[in-house]
C-alpha cells in the first residue's frame, strides 16, 4: 500500500515536470515580448536583420556612460528610451547613382543619395527612413554627370558611398545615420535636408565629433554587420 501511493507520487512529479518545462524554456526564450520593434525587424527581408545588429550596437552606446551619450542628454534624458521606441522602413528611393557636378574652377562636387530621414522634434514612436539604395546598405553607386542647370549627363564610372569619412554599408556609417537621426528626433542637431548646400554632411560632423571613439569602440567589440 505504501509503494504504492510513492509510485502514484513518483508518477504525478514525472508528469508535471513533462508540463512546466516546456513553458519555462518558451519563456525564457521570448525576448521579443518586450521589444516590439524586434518583431517588426523580423518581419522585414535581411535588411531588417542587418537594422537590428546596429540597433542594439547604438544602443549599447547611449545605454554606457560615455561623451557620446551626455552630449545626447543636454537634449533629452533618456536618448536610449527614445532610439528603442523608433519604427524602421525601409524606402525605395528613384535615385539609384551618385550626382557629380564639375564647377567654373574645374573642382568636382558629388551628391549621393540620402540615407535615412526622419521627423526633427519627432520624439518617441517616431519613423526613421532608411534608403536602400543610400549609405546604409551600400557602399558605392554608379555616377551620372550633372550640369549647371541640372541636366544629366552621361555616366562617369562608380564612386564610393561615404558618411563623413566612413565607407557606406559598415557597422560604423550604419551607427553613424541612427545616431544623426536620433539627433533631429530629439532636437540635438538642427534641420538639414537632400540638398548640395553640405549641412547634412556638418551635422554628421558634429556628431562624430562627440561619438566617433565610442562608435570605433562598439565596433571593435563584435562582428560587423554590413550586408
Amino acid at each position: 500500500m505504501f509503494l504504492g501511493r510513492r509510485l502514484k507520487t513518483i508518477v504525478a512529479a514525472a508528469i508535471l515536470s513533462i508540463v512546466f518545462a516546456p513553458r519555462a524554456a518558451y519563456s525564457k526564450g521570448s525576448s521579443t515580448d518586450d521589444d516590439p520593434i524586434q518583431i517588426e525587424l523580423a518581419g522585414m527581408d535581411k535588411r531588417g536583420g542587418t537594422i537590428e545588429r546596429v540597433r542594439e550596437k547604438t544602443l549599447a552606446i547611449l545605454q554606457t556612460e560615455n561623451g557620446c551619450t551626455a552630449w545626447f542628454r543636454e537634449a533629452d534624458a533618456d536618448p536610449a528610451v527614445v532610439l528603442r521606441s523608433l519604427h524602421y522602413k525601409i524606402e525605395q528611393e528613384k535615385t539609384s547613382y551618385v550626382f557629380r557636378m564639375t564647377d567654373g574652377q574645374r573642382v568636382k562636387h558629388f551628391k549621393q543619395p540620402w540615407g535615412a530621414r526622419s521627423t526633427q522634434y519627432g520624439g518617441q514612436n517616431s519613423d526613421v527612413g532608411l534608403n536602400r539604395n543610400g549609405a546604409f546598405f551600400n557602399s558605392s553607386l554608379p555616377v551620372i554627370e550633372v550640369d549647371a542647370s541640372g541636366a544629366l549627363g552621361r555616366p562617369g564610372g562608380f564612386h564610393w558611398l561615404t558618411i563623413a569619412w566612413f565607407q557606406g554599408n559598415t557597422t560604423e556609417a550604419q551607427i553613424t545615420i541612427l545616431l544623426h537621426e536620433l539627433g533631429h528626433i530629439i532636437g540635438r542637431l538642427p534641420t538639414d535636408d537632400d540638398s548640395w548646400d553640405g549641412r547634412s554632411s556638418l551635422n554628421t560632423k558634429e556628431v562624430l565629433r562627440h561619438c566617433e571613439t565610442t562608435i570605433r569602440a562598439a565596433v571593435h567589440e563584435g562582428p560587423r554587420s554590413g550586408n
